[in-house]
């Protein structure tokens, strides 16, 4: 990721591109933010995830977006997070970042894929697929998925634009299926204010929060062609609303109808979504050609959405590493095609190794491939948070060091309001981290420990890259040329 902090904000109209419209950038919102692999995870909340929705929407969405479209105008570097990072605290927490964001994606790809081979389990075989089958067609995805990462930098584009269209097809699909179930056979959840308010208000806050805010993130990527809009004051707070109002709203719809058909207790987090529609539309011929064509298209869904997010994290890799924020193997590009394979065969090897690891570990203790999901989920959540909470304690430190900035859009209000958009956002992101770890109202020592352990090899890695890093920008601007002194001011306006 080449942050290039030396390159001021482009203004808007000089690039000679159209202005994004507010409904360009909604559209782009959603589609990066609303994803079928997190509909069974916040369904199995139960009821109060609604409410838990709701408000984070507005304690942690509303300001989220509000900063990241502040420093997406203020500083429009190609490398995102990472650049506002190393504006604020230094290489040093680049590198952390860079480190961060790659592994993220190297362990949500698997997490994915399992939902991919639960959905063919309960499609075909009827949820009685061999538990290493399964394990078997997840590591093949991971495969198949560094092949496409070879093979072009344009082939993430359509795919991801057809997995929007079936994302809301399927979503549809299940409000749809949850009103025919509840009304010939009533609702399988109750609702009243007791079961959809949290009455027991810790063990709720717990369960809910690292899901809900995990399904809000993302927003950064539309943020920086802030200066592209045609209005941004005007447009940015526009664009956040509806959203936020949109991805929440799709969210409950597929909340609300699962949990019309199942009870949360019963949602599986790897085969609930076909569970659900089988189910909800019945045992007709045309309903089961309903659902495999929606099953289908929801497995489609499955490899699309990682397809535009793995090029994405192995290109920027590849940038970190060429800076020296990263080994050198990152850096290895295609001799032809230009694409980032040595960063994709490492992103594989990782999904792999954690694949297989976690669902020994699983296999020996008579877990489920819902256990190795949700190991494999949660810790790459962990590591996706991490770079978040730096981010907004960043936002509010640029604030305060380079106050001149222009800034095509600037979130409202004074030195308080500053404040608590950094802070409560950034308590609730590490409040999350830690559910995520460690729910004290629902654990396993298993899960615990393989969270705490992969998270301890992650340090270890991330602190040896940090220490390797002046080395490394050094070799590397040597390699192009450079003045090392020079590269490391240019990436580094405050060392840590």
């Amino acid at each position: 990721m080449a942050a290039q902090t030396d390159r001021p904000p482009v203004e808007t109209g000089t690039t000679g591109r159209p202005a994004f419209r507010l409904f360009d950038m909604v559209l782009f919102s959603v589609a990066a933010m609303l994803l079928l692999s997190q509909l069974t995870v916040t369904a199995a909340v139960g009821p109060t995830a609604i409410f838990w929705t709701i408000a984070i929407i507005a304690a942690f969405f509303v300001p989220y977006g509000l900063v990241t479209a502040e420093l997406g105008s203020a500083y429009p570097d190609a490398g995102g997070i990472y650049a506002w990072v190393v504006r604020a605290f230094g290489n040093r927490w680049g590198s952390r970042v860079s480190w961060w964001y790659w592994l993220n994606v190297g362990l949500w790809v698997p997490s994915v894929y399992l939902m991919f081979s639960g959905a063919i389990s309960s499609m075909f075989f009827d949820g009685h697929l061999n538990f290493w089958v399964q394990i078997a067609i997840t590591v093949v995805l991971i495969w198949i998925n560094y092949w496409v990462n070879a093979r072009s930098l344009e082939t993430g584009t359509w795919v991801s634009n057809v997995g929007a269209g079936i994302t809301i097809a399927v979503i549809v699909a299940v409000a749809v299926a949850g009103g025919i179930y509840a009304t010939s056979h009533g609702s399988a959840t109750e609702w009243t204010a007791s079961t959809m308010l949290p009455t027991d208000a810790l063990p709720a806050f717990a369960a809910a929060l690292p899901i809900v805010i995990y399904n809000f993130l993302g927003f950064e990527l539309m943020s920086s062609a802030s200066t592209q809009m045609e209005n941004p004051k005007r447009d940015v707070p526009r664009t956040i609303a509806v959203a936020g109002a949109l991805i929440g709203g799709f969210y409950l719809i597929a909340t609300v109808g699962m949990q019309l058909i199942l009870p949360a207790d019963e949602i599986s987090k790897t085969t609930g979504l076909i569970d659900a529609l089988q189910r909800g539309l019945g045992e007709s011929v045309i309903a089961h050609v309903i659902v495999t064509a929606l099953g289908i298209g929801a497995l489609f869904c499955f490899f699309a959405c990682l397809v535009p997010w793995t090029i994405g994290a192995n290109l920027a890799a590849a940038e970190a590493a060429q800076q020296g924020d990263l080994p050198k193997v990152f850096a290895r590009v295609h001799p032809r095609r230009g694409t980032p394979v040595g960063a994709a065969m490492l992103c594989s090897i990782v999904g792999t190794v954690f694949t297989v690891g976690y669902a020994g570990l699983f296999s020996l203790t008579d877990g489920a491939i819902d256990d190795v999901f949700w190991n494999l989920f949660a810790f790459s959540s962990v590591i996706f948070l991490l770079p978040y909470i730096v981010m907004m304690l960043a936002f509010r430190k640029l604030r305060r060091i380079d106050p001149d900035r222009a800034r095509p859009y600037r979130v409202p209000g004074g030195p308080v309001a500053t404040w608590l958009i950094t802070w409560v956002p950034t308590v609730l992101l590490i409040a999350a981290v830690v559910f995520f770890v460690w729910n004290p109202f629902s654990y396993s020592w298993a899960a615990t420990g393989s969270i705490v352990a992969g998270l301890a090899v992650t340090v270890a890695f991330q602190e040896y890259f940090c220490f390797r890093s002046p080395r490394w920008t050094r070799e590397r601007a040597l390699e192009r040329g450079d003045d090392p002194d020079d590269v490391r001011q240019q990436f580094a306006d405050t060392p840590l």
